[in-house]
């Protein structure tokens, strides 16, 4: 809040004009307490000889503590800012940044109390500033504010103001180069969920605030092309507001270049090992054909134009390619544009070798060769690393477009304005000065941090630049173009060793992956979205988050050993072989969604037991268990341990389950059928004899009955009328 507000002029507040002094003081020196300072000037950072220079003070207390009155103090240096290295010292506070420099005005501050701000607005007269002041003429001259309570200073400020003496001619303008991100917030899927997009292009999403920003005005767009994809992915189901969004891109006047899927760190890829600069391979996983019926070309484009893609990989029929899906006409597929601050010179090879010929680099990184006689041998926006192009970002330029767009206050943005005209008047007159520079207009780059997701303010930073009679907007297309003569040494930069490490995890994980994939008739539906997560996880929006970040890459590779442990063996008890041959049973689970194609390797431990059938494909539904019978035969009795391996049709191991121990009785299978067959044999031969005997008895019988029939008919007589006596002997 604004606690209140205070006007004041040297005279008024000290009846005459304060004495020059000379201070030694490391600019921009933040005090304790969190207390903060800034010094904004009329006209945004620029004075003429004769007027009076206009300040406004904001003094902000953001602790729990009141910050007791005091004094503000406005000091300007005598020594004009001739080179971005100067510039970028002095705004920074650097220890290189020592100047000299005289106070002109000081100002009673009152008490600030917590969480609270307070504007001062100080008023030097034209009449006691001191003309030696500015004695080197036209030129960027150091202004510092700072504020002392209790006999300490507790807070400073390091800006800038032009000078004009009227006598002197400002420097012929420089081209500026602006170039502003588009991208979304972090997250860990490789495409934007609908509900997100509807969101983030909704009237006050920030999608849609960020292209506002910048339609139609003089700055080059660098997007991130998963928003394009993610938009098309959904086909006739992406919501209204972001096909909308997408038109209204695509009519968009300015230039466009693609970040890499996602914005993800290539510098931090290559620092972790990968093999080139990551992209994604399908997303066919995320498509559906009932999506794409009579839908627009912005939707699916008829074919790609210039899109910065890999090799189109198979798609499902029905389906938009890859290649469609990030296409757009780019104003140049070919920038690298790395996070500030984090390219080294081994970098610049890797890219380029997957087509990033010409990298973004930060000035702070680039050191300009020794000056020649009569030139300063500042930075050119164009130069060589080698044999490696760059394009230089003027980081005092760069910075002072951010804190503007970024300001949380009207002093503070006037601040960074301030400091932007300051750095763009540095750059016109070290071109101006530069032997090498020739008659051509020179040329700036200008880049917003991959941060500033609210450019509403962008057009206050155009107006700078397009109003300061030293500076212009420029065009991509020229920067492009332009042929670079400068050879200059990159200062190489390296990420956070826990991240890189991280990223080397990820990457490995990954080829577990890529490797396990094989298992799949199509192993695209695996990989694809898996490296599109991956993107999406290597972004720069993660780098601010870092806690956030570790939690999601450690969840990033837990979910890839459970999809490494999705087709298993069934773990078995011990078996217990009794025949010479016979099938052991084998369990295969698949808790993929897809379904897998796998080889069982069987090794015996001895040669106990020989493996008849080894290596034969088995095919697993998705989400099911099946069976398999692997044919062994015994060669002699004992333990013998086998051990089972579960190989893709391409030969990569997937699983190595326990070992199965198998107790090998084979004998008892030969004595139990020699035993079964004298059993068959004694209880054949038995009924064989019974039989025998049974007949033996019932001939001796029927014998015996016939000799018992002959007795009886001798003992027999007939007599003459017919009739028969029996004459045997009485029983």
């Amino acid at each position: 809040m604004i606690a209140g507000a205070l006007f004041a002029t040297p005279g008024a507040a000290f009846g005459a004009a304060p004495a020059s002094s000379s201070v030694d003081v490391a600019a921009a020196d933040s005090a304790s307490g969190g207390v903060a300072i800034a010094v904004s000037s009329a006209d945004n950072g620029t004075a003429t000889a004769g007027a009076d220079l206009v300040l406004t003070v904001e003094i902000s207390n953001p602790g729990s503590d009141a910050l007791s009155d005091g004094t503000v103090e406005i000091a300007l240096g005598r020594d004009a800012l001739t080179t971005s290295t100067e510039f970028d010292a002095w705004i920074d506070g650097s220890s290189a940044a020592t100047t000299t420099v005289d106070t002109v005005a000081t100002a009673t501050s009152p008490a600030v109390g917590p969480t609270s701000s307070h504007l001062l607005q100080i008023t030097v007269p034209a009449a006691q500033i001191d003309p030696s002041l500015f004695d080197d003429g036209w030129g960027v001259y150091p202004l510092r504010a700072q504020v002392t309570a209790g006999g300490t200073t507790v807070a400073s400020t390091a800006s800038t103001i032009v000078w004009s003496d009227g006598a002197s001619t400002a420097p012929a303008a420089t081209s500026v180069t602006v170039i502003a991100p588009i991208t979304s917030v972090a997250s860990s899927t490789g495409l934007i969920q609908s509900a997100a997009l509807e969101a983030f292009t909704s009237d006050t999403g920030v999608l849609t605030r960020e292209l506002d920003a910048v339609f139609g005005r003089p700055v080059t767009i660098a997007v991130d092309p998963r928003i394009i994809a993610s938009i098309r992915a959904l086909g006739s189901t992406a919501p209204a507001s972001a096909v909308a969004w997408l038109e209204r891109l695509d009519a968009a006047p300015n230039p466009i270049i693609p970040l890499t899927y996602g914005d993800s760190d290539i510098s931090g890829e290559r620092q972790a090992g990968a093999a080139s600069v990551l992209q994604p391979t399908s997303l066919a996983y995320a498509l559906k054909a009932a999506n794409f019926v009579n839908v627009s070309q912005i939707i699916e484009p008829a074919g790609a134009t210039d899109a910065a893609t890999p090799t189109p990989s198979p798609t499902p029929a029905g389906v938009p390619t890859l290649e469609q899906l990030l296409s757009w006409d780019y104003t140049s597929t070919a920038v690298a544009w790395p996070r500030s601050g984090a390219a080294s010179t081994a970098d610049l090879p890797f890219f380029a070798a997957s087509g990033l010929t010409t990298t973004i680099v930060d000035s702070s990184q680039v050191t300009a060769p020794a000056a020649t006689a009569g030139g300063t041998a500042d930075l050119d926006a164009t130069a060589l690393v080698g044999d490696q192009r760059v394009l230089v970002a003027d980081h005092g330029v760069s910075q002072a477009l951010q804190d503007s767009v970024s300001a949380t206050s009207e002093t503070r943005k006037g601040e960074a304005l301030s400091q932007l005209a300051g750095s763009l008047a540095v750059a016109a007159g070290a071109a101006q000065s530069d032997d090498t520079a020739g008659a051509a207009p020179s040329q700036t780059l200008a880049v917003l941090d991959r941060s500033a997701m609210n450019l509403s303010s962008i057009d206050d930073a155009l107006s700078v630049i397009q109003s300061r009679s030293w500076s212009t907007t420029g065009t991509l297309d020229d920067l492009l173009a332009t042929t670079p003569t400068q050879t200059v040494t990159l200062t190489d930069a390296t990420e956070d060793e826990q991240r890189v490490a991280q990223i080397r995890t990820l990457l490995g994980s990954e080829q577990s992956v890529d490797a396990f994939s094989s298992v799949l008739s199509d192993p695209q539906v695996l990989t694809g979205e898996h490296r599109a997560d991956l993107l999406a996880l290597l972004s720069n929006s993660w780098v601010s988050n870092e806690g956030g970040w570790s939690v999601a890459a450690q969840a990033s590779v837990t979910d890839d050993q459970k999809v490494l442990a999705s087709v298993q063996i069934v773990e078995g008890s011990n078996i217990n072989l009794l025949s010479n041959q016979a099938p052991l049973p084998v369990t295969i689970s698949n808790e993929l969604p897809y379904p897998v194609t796998v080889i069982v390797h069987v090794t015996p431990s001895n040669g106990r037991l020989l493996i008849d059938t080894n290596d034969e494909p088995i095919t697993i539904e998705a989400g099911s268990r099946k069976g398999a019978q692997i044919p062994v035969t015994a060669v002699a009795n004992g333990s013998v341990t086998l051990s089972f391996q579960l190989l893709s049709p391409s030969g990569v191991l997937v699983s190595t389950p326990s070992p199965v121990i198998v107790n090998v009785s084979a004998d008892w299978e030969t004595w139990g059928t020699v035993i079964i067959a004298l059993v068959i044999v004694v209880v054949f031969g038995i009924g064989v004899l019974r039989l025998i005997l049974r007949r033996r008895k019932a001939r001796t019988t029927a014998a015996s009955a016939t000799q018992d029939d002959t007795d009886t008919d001798t003992d027999t007589h007939t007599h003459t009328d017919g009739t028969t006596t029996d004459e045997s002997p009485p029983q």
